[in-house]
């Protein structure tokens, strides 16, 4: 059995996509909550996002993403925003 941790951190996102995190373990669990001094918007998916092809975040809400192993999640915003990331599940 892997041993379990937790971890978080702020990334600050901009025009060009940065990843958030990576499912560490089937069952990760990532936590986003968008700055909400931002006026910018925010996209979120695979390698690649876009404004166009990506899952929109509002600015101040948190939301909920389960990642399976392996898979990295991305973002990319309108303008530069400080987003909080919250991850459970990792070795």
């Amino acid at each position: 059995m892997s041993e379990q941790r937790i971890s978080s951190r702020q990334v600050t996102v901009g025009t060009a996509h940065v990843a958030l995190g990576e499912g560490m373990v089937p069952g990760s669990t990532i936590y986003i909550h968008c700055d909400n001094t931002s006026n910018h918007q925010i996209w979120v998916g695979p390698d690649g996002v876009t404004a166009a092809t990506g899952f929109e975040l509002h600015k101040d809400t948190t939301t909920t993403i389960h990642l399976p192993e392996r898979v990295q999640l991305y973002a990319v915003a309108s303008g530069t925003m400080l987003v909080s990331v919250l991850q459970i599940g990792g070795r």
